[in-house]
């Protein structure tokens, strides 16, 4: 049974999962499924595997709630492509990390892709923009000054990585073949690929200096929820 979601919202929420975060370690470990144990031990680095463990028991949490189940009973698998997916189908989700920084996409309505970047990270645009982003959207890079294009440049990645993720294409999906168009700043809607025909929504998340995009096969609105709220908190 679902609770609380909105037919045509996409519930957002966003979690710190550093170090020194309120997420608890263990209790993640806990909670997680085989197949997840036996990729975060495959992490070089203690900070990557904790992250990982965090974000994915925090995904469980959130994914309880909504099913009205214990966050040990939820049971996601993943398709051929990649894409997690819950085994009763009732619920569609996606989730994304940068850095310290996930976020996590809730649907009743069908497939769903979501994307975060931290506008702090350092890149060479020009450089990254020329083999990733189309004629137009380095056209729309090149009219702006140097901080607003470092932030709009993040605006369309993630834009592009929620439309990859929507379907479970990933990287199949030639970055190029992605034509976001931008208005205020923002994506505002893809121009291609046609097929499917899929729709974005940009979402601002209160103290967060990034960008954070949702993708559906749907017209979509985005209501951002907070962990706090949560009936259980770990």
């Amino acid at each position: 049974m679902l609770k609380n979601l909105d037919k045509n919202a996409v519930h957002v929420f966003h979690a710190d999962i550093g170090t020194n975060g309120p997420i608890n370690l263990e209790h993640c470990w806990a909670i997680l499924g085989e197949a997840e144990r036996a990729r975060a031990k495959r992490f070089r680095y203690d900070l990557h595997r904790e992250r990982y463990v965090r974000a994915h028991g925090q995904l469980r949490q959130i994914l309880a709630h909504y099913l009205g189940q214990p966050d040990n009973a939820v049971e996601i698998e993943t398709e051929q492509g990649g894409k997690p997916f819950l085994t009763c189908r009732d619920l569609h989700f996606n989730m994304s990390h940068s850095a310290d920084t996930a976020v996590f996409g809730i649907s009743e309505e069908g497939h769903i892709g979501i994307d975060v970047e931290l506008f702090d990270r350092r890149v060479e645009v020009d450089e990254l923009s020329a083999h990733y982003y189309t004629g137009a959207e380095q056209e729309t890079l090149a009219a702006l000054q140097t901080q607003e294009r470092h932030e709009v440049f993040f605006w369309l990645w993630t834009a592009k990585e929620a439309r990859m993720k929507l379907t479970g294409e990933g990287l199949a999906l030639d970055p190029r073949k992605i034509d976001v168009a931008v208005e205020a700043g923002r994506p505002h809607s893809y121009r291609m690929p046609t097929e499917p025909a899929a729709h974005l929504a940009a979402v601002d998340l209160d103290g967060l200096a990034g960008a954070c995009t949702v993708a559906g096969l749907r017209e979509i609105y985005c209501d951002v929820k907070s962990i706090e709220d949560l009936p259980v908190r770990f």
